[in-house]
């Protein structure tokens, strides 16, 4: 891949760039997606344990993120911050969480959009 600045605007046609502009594949997420996740009331029915621990995994944030979740709760308890900005803050992680497959994700993918740009993915 050509070595290009950050700020350089691609030239070409649009297969041209995608050719020239593949990022590395991203890590696989540590939990499975909330949307295909097993059905929590019938794999409660069925006794099936191995579905409803699925079940919790795909709906339980990452530890990063219930660390991002305890100190805005703990800057609101303390009055560091007023509780609207707690409340905003915690729907901004929450919709990292589910947008992007939480913050380690989301940050491996910026990563690799900059290593895919400047040409220094590492391999």
């Amino acid at each position: 891949m050509a070595d290009r600045a950050l700020t350089s605007v691609p030239t070409g046609t649009a297969a041209e760039i995608a050719r020239t502009d593949t990022a590395p594949p991203l890590p696989p997420e540590l939990h499975g997606a909330p949307e295909s996740a097993p059905d929590l009331l019938a794999a409660l029915d069925r006794g099936d344990d191995a579905a409803v621990w699925a079940w919790l995994e795909a709906h339980t944030p990452e530890p990063e993120s219930l660390l991002l979740y305890g100190l805005f709760l703990g800057a609101g308890v303390l009055g560091l911050l007023e509780w609207p900005a707690v409340a905003l803050s915690c729907l901004g992680q929450l919709v990292v969480d589910r947008r992007f497959g939480g913050v380690e994700n989301l940050a491996a993918q910026l990563r690799a959009r900059v290593d895919a740009l400047t040409g220094t993915a590492q391999g």
